[in-house]
């Protein structure tokens, strides 16, 4: 509750009225005390940012540890740091942040841009210690519009794209959902695994999120995709890709119950090509504009 300010004058009346009364010197000193004690009651301390909390380890101390070790290291300072994580998203119009020491040292507000492998290793290797990484929720935005692979729904299908995955070891073509209400391309992990497309890394940094109001477990990984329109003629780009641990038990099925993955509008940005969707005979047809007649 605050107290109520008594004013200057009223103070000294009931001081010389105690002590009947005050030289000059001690009536000036009681007045200058007064205007003190006013003044550092008027002035509002500065409310200090609420520090982030929680220490980064080695490098060395991330890889040593077991995978349930390493997850928890990173979705306890994701839960400790809510608050904290959304000024910084705010503030920074960031998309993905990496933390050090409580200072945000890498963010950006393209997915697609997030550090390759090397440069992340390069910037552990810089301050000797395994950063805290946070993803914005609105990656995992996602209209789930029906229409193609069958669904769940009677008379419903869901629109297919086919994608060749170049992986680190092996490529696979794969027949997605194509979803536009979704930004980026969510894979099954097993799916990966299988096919050879990568290998798990201890640097990996899974992180936790949510869709359709149920959680899973992710961690995101760089790929090339291309794809072929119906003159022959491909396309091919880089695109990072959130490969989803679980597949089969993630909100990623809800709709799909038989969806591998799922490919958004973002791949198609950099591919450019136009998109025919003949809902008659439910199939997708691809064009490049450069091969068109």
């Amino acid at each position: 509750m605050e107290q109520a300010t008594i004013t200057q004058e009223a103070v000294l009346e009931k001081v010389r009225q105690r002590l009947t009364s005050l030289e000059g010197n001690a009536e000036q000193a009681v007045a200058e005390a007064l205007a003190i004690l006013n003044e550092s009651r008027q002035t509002v301390p500065q409310r200090t940012e609420e520090a982030f909390v929680g220490a980064n380890v080695s490098f060395s101390q991330y890889k040593a540890w077991s995978p349930e070790e390493r997850f928890q290291y990173l979705n306890d300072a994701q839960k400790n740091n809510t608050a904290w994580i959304e000024r910084q998203f705010e503030k920074l119009s960031a998309i993905w942040l990496m933390v050090i020491d409580g200072q945000v040292v890498a963010h950006d507000a393209d997915f697609q841009n997030l550090l390759k492998p090397q440069e992340f290793k390069a910037l552990c290797q810089k301050y000797g210690k395994y950063p805290f990484v946070f993803f914005h929720p609105r990656l995992f935005m996602i209209e789930e519009t029906t229409a193609w692979h069958t669904t769940k729904e009677p008379n419903d299908a869901y629109p297919t794209v086919a994608v060749k995955l170049h992986g680190e070891f092996d490529e696979a073509i794969l027949t997605a959902d194509f979803d536009t209400g979704a930004m980026y391309v969510y894979i099954d992990l097993n799916f990966l695994l299988q096919h050879n497309l990568l290998a798990i890394e201890a640097e990996d940094y899974e992180q936790e999120s949510n869709h359709l109001n149920r959680s899973f477990i992710f961690f995101a990984r760089p790929f090339r995709f291309s794809v072929q329109d119906q003159n022959g003629k491909s396309k091919e780009v880089e695109a990072y890709t959130l490969c989803i641990k679980n597949w089969r038990k993630s909100p990623f099925v809800a709709i799909n119950p038989n969806r591998t993955a799922l490919v958004g509008r973002g791949l198609f940005h950099k591919l450019a090509p136009v998109v025919h969707l003949d809902f008659a005979a439910r199939q997708t047809e691809i064009e490049f504009h450069d091969s068109i007649a």
